[in-house]
């Protein structure tokens, strides 16, 4: 029998494994023994490359690992191995050896490999240098945010395009030194001008469940804003910061807001913006009076020919717009000038300077004014007494004419012709820019305009009925025609002029836009019958303008003032559920005494203002509310969404309809987390579908119920704002915070600390 050596021991296999005489040939058979022995190989640098090749796709962590580490591996397979292994990579001999011999190293490195290198403190100095030439954006930002990056890379990065690029070399703690304080300020300041993409139905999802602090509110996206400003949820305090948002749109829908303090909305009246003013009016609550009133004043500053004695008067309008146009009248006197020059409105102060009128002494005041582009004016300005020769053959005033009329500031045309008769032959020339100028003009008589109405059909058509629509002369019968234009802007124009007559008005009632509805609803002109109809519009804003309509028919008024006593009898209630107006009908769903049975039956009513208010009493029960869960107006689903006896099921088959920007889903997601506030977690977790910084991430890294492992898996953002907002937030794990002290940005180091 023939003998035969004894197996090695699983102790002298690790010792081959490990041992560099072995032969190649060796290892590649211990590495098929198990996965412990394939570990050990991989770390021997005499293993054969395409042994470490092959297993360098392993599934398991370690032995890729360890083929990071050793010299013998491919380059190539190194620089891919790198972006999960930078530590290895960093440390293998081969590194500083490819850095020497190959001045595009850099360049071959893979992206991802670079961007997990470069976030290593170990990383050498050379390295960060030679990393600066690159091209991308993200390599940029990682450079920046290594607190080991030299100064001289700093300084090159403060000199790329990239805004966001400077911006962060420029806060690197070796530029810019520590911060002891007011690292919150300079980081929502940050914040608030920020450029990260945007995710515009993210943004109103998590708007919608509260997860967005207010001082970020003029930050979200414009149509956001426009969304948060229609809602009829939105609060009166942000509404109120709304009011003054930059875009002119959001500002409109503050105005036509109903739950907008009537404060407020009689401010922006006076709006530079005629898209906001003309809003106001469709505001169910402020008088058709007001803007009546504001058109007059309008239409004096925009005449050329207003006396002195008038714009006086209207200098101390309430409105900033008239006050703004007096500052601009060619007629206004100096004295009047100066007193506008300290006007509270920076737009009034510009105009000012504009004026050729202004005197010295308002020039003068004026020249204290923080403002640049006030004192390039002034300085061109032909009655500065500190003007000197050579500045007055350089610039006038009148090269800032442009730039003031893109501000919003009324520069007024430079009228050659006042008198009607020259404006009446004017209408007749051939030249399209003169018939243009007439259609414009305030003094063009009534008859003129009408007949640029019927023979032109371009934009001085479009004038002509702008300027007859406004025009505090035109009469009835014009009006009444310009009703069957169908355009909004003109069709509300005509609903609020004082001229126009009620029978124009039972034709606009019939209009299809509820803004010019609401108009009619509010004219004290609008007939009895018509007002009838209007309080049971469709459009809750078109009612509550008809009911405070000082005409409103008694009959109804009654019905509902019944209604508003919450002591009112299930016996009158049930009388009431008979009525023919729809709006009684509602208000008797909605009223806390109305009998079960009752509710039932209006609950299947058909129409759905009537199931609405089913859907709104705070007593409907949790099945009927599953009912009206499945209802064809939104409307109705969405009160169902936000009720208090709905059920979980319920709730959370809503929370999962449609995209983000559902409202039926935002009201379902809102009552959840109002029920179940530690659901919002998972919510926010949710929310992030991008592995890259957009605003959306930024945040749910600021809500502080954000998962910790969500935090702590991104502290090493390139966005230095998801990185404060990492390091401020109480959820954050304390090994994570500890990291962020160390980061190269001076405000995420010190939010970390702090």
């Amino acid at each position: 029998m023939v003998n035969r050596s004894p197996e090695p021991n699983l102790s002298e296999l690790r010792q081959q494994a490990a041992s560099e005489e072995v032969s190649p040939q060796r290892l590649e058979e211990l590495s098929k023994i198990n996965i412990e022995l394939a570990r050990i190989v991989a770390q021997n640098a005499n293993a054969a490359p395409n042994l470490l090749r092959f297993i360098s796709s392993s599934s398991d962590n370690m032995i890729r690992k360890n083929v990071a580490g050793n010299p013998n591996t491919p380059t190539e397979i190194l620089l891919q191995l790198g972006a999960e292994f930078p530590q290895q990579l960093l440390e293998n001999p081969v590194f500083s050896l490819l850095l020497l011999e190959n001045p595009n190293f850099v360049a071959d490195i893979p992206l991802v490999t670079l961007l997990s290198l470069l976030i290593l403190q170990e990383v050498p100095p050379q390295f960060l240098e030679l990393a600066t030439s690159h091209d991308d954006v993200e390599v940029l930002l990682t450079i920046a945010m290594n607190p080991k990056t030299p100064k001289t890379a700093l300084l090159a990065l403060t000199q790329v395009e990239n805004i966001e690029v400077a911006e962060a070399a420029r806060l690197h703690v070796t530029l810019a030194g520590e911060m002891h304080s007011g690292w919150n300020e300079v980081a929502i300041a940050a914040m608030q001008t920020t450029n990260l993409p945007r995710d515009r139905q993210s943004e109103m999802y998590l708007w919608a469940i509260g997860a967005v602090p207010k001082y970020l509110l003029k930050t979200l996206d414009a149509e956001v804003r426009l969304h948060i400003a229609e809602s009829l949820n939105t609060s009166k305090q942000v509404l109120e910061i709304l009011a003054t948002d930059s875009y002119s749109r959001v500002r409109a829908c503050i105005a036509q807001n109903p739950h907008t303090p009537r404060n407020i909305v009689e401010d922006l009246m006076g709006d530079v913006s005629d898209i906001v003013r003309l809003s106001v009016a469709y505001h169910p609550l402020t008088p058709l009076t007001l803007h009546q009133q504001f058109q007059l004043q309008l239409e004096a500053t925009e005449n050329p020919v207003t006396s002195e004695d008038i714009l006086r008067q209207l200098s101390t309008s309430q409105w900033m717009r008239i006050r703004l146009g007096i500052a601009a009248h060619s007629n206004t006197p100096g004295d009047v000038l100066l007193q506008l020059a300290s006007d509270e409105n920076v737009m009034v102060r510009k105009a000012v300077a504009l004026n050729v009128n202004s005197s010295a002494e308002a020039l003068e005041q004026l020249a204290t004014e923080n403002d640049a582009w006030i004192g390039k004016i002034i300085a061109a300005h032909p009655n500065n007494r500190a003007k000197t020769g050579f500045d007055k053959q350089k610039t006038t005033i009148h090269d800032y004419i442009n730039t003031a009329r893109a501000q919003g500031i009324p520069i007024m045309p430079a009228y050659a012709v006042y008198d009607p008769h020259m404006l009446t032959a004017m209408a007749e020339s051939s030249n399209y820019d003169t018939r243009q100028r007439v259609a414009q003009h305030p003094n063009t008589p009534i008859h003129v305009l009408e007949k640029l109405v019927d023979e032109e059909n371009n934009s001085i058509l479009e004038t002509a009925l702008r300027n007859l629509s406004r025009n505090s002369k035109t009469p009835d019968s014009t009006l009444q025609c310009l009703a069957q234009t169908g355009d909004l802007k003109i069709c509300a124009a005509v609903a609020c002029h004082r001229n126009t007559s009620s029978m124009t008005l039972t034709e606009l009632a019939k209009h299809h836009r509820w803004e010019v509805r609401t108009i009619v609803a509010k004219n004290l002109k609008t007939p009895r019958q018509t007002l009838i109809k209007l309080i049971q519009d469709k459009n809750k804003t078109v009612r509550d303008a008809a009911r405070n309509n000082a005409y409103a028919p008694q009959s109804i008024l009654k019905q509902l003032d019944v209604l508003k006593d919450p002591n009112t009898s299930s016996q009158t209630l049930a009388e009431l559920s008979h009525s023919q107006w729809v709006i009684v009908r509602q208000g008797v769903a909605r009223h806390p005494n109305i009998d079960k049975s009752l509710l039932k039956q209006l609950a299947e009513d058909q129409i759905s203002m009537v199931r609405l208010g089913v859907a709104e009493n705070p007593h409907t029960p949790s099945s009927l509310l599953e009912l009206l869960a499945i209802d064809r107006d939104n409307e109705v689903v969405v009160a169902v969404a936000t009720h208090v006896n709905t059920s979980l099921k319920i709730l959370e088959q809503l929370a999962i309809l449609g995209k983000p920007d559902n409202q039926i889903k935002q009201a379902a997601v809102l009552a959840l987390v109002n029920r179940f506030p530690d659901r919002i977690s998972k919510i926010l977790a949710d929310c992030i579908t991008s592995f890259t910084p957009i605003f959306t991430r930024l945040l749910i890294f600021l809500h502080p119920s954000t998962p910790s492992e969500i935090l702590a898996k991104n502290i090493n953002s390139t966005s230095w704002l998801e990185r404060y907002a990492i390091a401020q937030n109480p959820n954050t794990p304390s090994e994570s915070r500890a990291a962020l002290t160390r980061d190269g940005n001076r405000v995420v180091r010190a939010a970390a600390k702090g």
